[in-house]
């Protein structure tokens, strides 16, 4: 590749960075804290690509061979001025994919390949009790280790609200489920709640769900659990701005 072609690349990948980055697309790869790390990568990558189209047309003036050069040294410049690779180009195709086909959060298909086991937490001296006041909106982690660790203490006698995709469980029924990110996609992990006394949707589609704790079967270890909850009300609704659980 030449060095147009690398200060065009350098400049289309900033611009594509700090697309994705301003409007919020860049939530579907990474945690919401790079921001602006996105940001000042995609900045120092336009500017590079910038200082390099600009270094590289001063320095092709410099070279200019004076009028009684030789034939052969005015070749050479010539022959280097368009030498490269034409196939460096498609070095351009991942980039033009954010513009055009950007894809989309990890949905049911990601979260179908994960068992969705909660992990045990490191502290085990016990949760707060939940805030006064019913539906209280929890996020599916909270819930989770509520549910499946504390054997549900605090969450008995409340209504909560809990919100996230469709995923087909084994067996029939379906789970409520977000993908939690520990940086980016890359090292994802399904939270998962069984939804009961409730009807089948398809999956990925968001809901919102609001009911009550139910409890898992007494021969299924906690390790390996999946919490449940008894659905009073399932609401679709809008793909969040930020799908994965933060």
């Amino acid at each position: 590749m030449n060095r147009e072609a690398q200060s065009v690349v350098l400049f289309v990948l900033g611009v594509a960075v700090l697309r994705i980055s301003i409007d919020g697309s860049y939530l579907r790869y990474v945690k919401e804290w790079l921001q602006p790390f996105l940001i000042a990568a995609g900045a120092g990558l336009v500017v590079l690509g910038l200082v390099a189209a600009w270094a590289d047309g001063l320095l092709r003036r410099a070279a200019e061979q004076p009028a009684e050069a030789t034939a052969s040294a005015a070749d050479d410049d010539h022959a280097h001025a368009h030498g490269g690779p034409s196939v460096a180009w498609l070095l351009l195709l991942p980039v033009l994919a954010i513009f055009l086909v950007a894809p989309p959060p990890l949905g049911s298909y990601a979260a179908g390949r994960d068992s969705g086991a909660v992990a045990q937490p490191t502290d085990n001296t016990g949760l707060p009790a939940l805030p006064p006041g019913d539906p209280v909106a929890m996020g599916l982690g909270d819930y989770s280790v509520r549910a499946v660790w504390d054997e549900g203490r605090t969450l008995r006698g409340r209504t909560v609200k809990l919100s996230g995709f469709v995923t087909p469980r084994e067996g029939g029924g379906w789970h409520l489920t977000r993908m939690a990110l520990s940086c980016c996609a890359a090292d994802a992990r399904a939270i998962k709640v069984e939804i009961r006394d409730a009807p089948a949707l398809p999956p990925d589609t968001w809901v919102e769900v609001v009911g009550q704790w139910s409890p898992i079967a007494d021969n299924i270890d906690a390790i390996d659990a999946i919490p449940a909850m008894a659905a009073g009300q399932v609401r679709q609704i809008e793909q969040p701005r930020n799908p994965y659980e933060t």
